[in-house]
């Protein structure tokens, strides 16, 4: 049975925690609190699971093999994008050799065969017939979705507040530009790419960027791909001497003559499987435009101001439009460096626009309402962010509807969809369904 068995089973066997009384390579007791949720891009089977080991809680993603060797067949030990996996979940572990991270850290193993109480056989037939209902289901349904739909605002209103609270306590530590310019440059990076960007922005000042002449753009475009280390010159995997381009010379010239040393490293970037028009280059280059557009008020006081002089009949297409931006340049015909495009496309849609104003721009805006004692601008915030129509669905609130039982047609707001976070990351990720909004409220 042993070369028979696909990954797919083993992945099944540990979602559903079919295989009790784990314990890891070391031969530490391992309590499984969620088994995290099933992901659909790269550097991980599972996210956002929750274990205990030894009565230390540990939450993050899972790689799941047949055999534990696979960690080093595949290749997983020298790939960065593994370095968010906190467990290693296998069949049988016919290893000699720790789990071993591309940055050096190791990580437990935990082999599932020698825990289950059916035969391999049996399990497999059971995970080609079984289609369990999400365990929030469970308990009596709603008897309407309109009283969902209340829960879902009232969730939304509490992430909200939370993102308030967390804004306050930065600024009270922390010069307001430069937190306002890390939020917005992590929330350009989306899922695979937010930390670098975050990092790339704690690594930046504001204060020297917007010293920078605003005609002279691509000086902010080779300090912030430099020291991202994203400049042909600064990565193996582009022909850079093939590349022959003015503006792509002018940025290294500027970039050599710079004399910067602390730089990031390509490898901390992540561009498998992110679609090309959010590559990581496109999406720096769109807050090199970002803090152009704002470069005579400053980011912080344009911002803010946008926020304040929203008019009340077209309040978040006016915001969306401040914050989009459309193609530019050598970019409106370029992936990445060296790698053309067909069709032009923004630098900044509307959609990414839209998640950076509910997720960065207005909950900011009310923590510097409330320090700077300005109650009108934290009064609009709130207003705006109240009546925001719902952006686009991620893989998340794709998975929370889903769990909800709500159908594809539902119209939620912008605070409804941050409902359906807020619950999945306070409740579902914990198993915590006793004291979970929705189970607490079915009847």
């Amino acid at each position: 049975m042993k070369t028979d068995i696909s990954e797919k089973l083993v992945a099944y066997i540990w979602q559903h925690q079919l295989a009790p009384n784990l314990s890891t390579d070391a031969g530490e007791q391992l309590q499984v609190i969620y088994p995290g949720r099933v992901s659909n891009g790269s550097g991980c089977d599972f996210r956002d699971a929750v274990f205990a080991i030894d009565s230390r809680v540990i939450k993050g993603n899972i790689e799941i093999h047949v055999k534990s060797s696979q960690w080093y067949s595949h290749g997983h030990y020298r790939d960065p994008k593994y370095n968010s996996i906190v467990l290693h979940v296998a069949m049988w572990h016919d290893s000699q050799s720790p789990t071993l991270l591309q940055n050096g850290k190791t990580i437990p193993t935990v082999c599932l065969s020698p825990f289950l109480n059916n035969s391999l056989d049996e399990l497999h037939r059971a995970s080609l017939t079984f289609y369990p209902l999400p365990s929030c289901l469970e308990a009596p349904r709603y008897s309407g979705t309109e009283s969902l739909i209340k829960l879902l605002t009232a969730a939304g209103e509490e992430r909200f507040a939370a993102k308030i609270s967390s804004f306050r306590k930065t600024l009270r530590e922390e010069e307001a530009g430069q937190v306002l310019f890390r939020g917005i440059a992590r929330a350009l990076g989306y899922v695979k790419n937010a930390e670098p960007c975050e990092k790339l922005a704690s690594r930046l000042l504001l204060s020297f960027l917007e010293e920078v002449k605003p005609e002279t753009n691509a000086v902010k475009q080779a300090w912030i791909l430099g020291v991202a280390g994203l400049l042909p010159s600064q990565r193996s995997k582009l022909q850079y001497k093939l590349i022959e381009d003015r503006e792509v010379d002018n940025l290294e010239a500027i970039w050599q003559s710079s004399g910067a040393v602390d730089t990031m490293k390509e490898t901390e970037w992540c561009f498998f499987r992110v679609r090309p028009d959010n590559f990581p280059t496109r999406r720096l280059i769109a807050l090199s435009y970002i803090l152009g557009r704002y470069h005579k008020p400053g980011l912080l006081h344009g911002i803010l101001k946008l926020v304040e002089k929203t008019p009340p009949q077209a309040q978040h297409r006016w915001l969306e439009n401040s914050l989009t931006i459309g193609s530019q340049g050598y970019w409106a015909n370029h992936l990445d460096f060296g790698i053309t495009k067909t069709r032009s496309s923004a630098l900044l849609g509307q959609d990414k626009a839209a998640e950076i104003i509910i997720n960065i721009v207005l909950p900011f805006a009310c923590a510097w309402g409330e320090i700077a004692a300005e109650p009108k601008l934290k009064k609009k915030a709130v207003e705006i962010y109240r009546h925001y129509p719902k952006p686009g669905n991620n893989e998340l609130t794709r998975y929370m509807k889903q769990q909800l039982l709500l159908k594809p047609g539902v119209a939620l707001s912008a605070c409804q969809q941050q409902g359906l976070i807020h619950i999945f990351k306070t409740y579902c990720r914990h198993r915590n369904c006793t004291e979970c909004l929705v189970a607490l409220n079915q009847g």
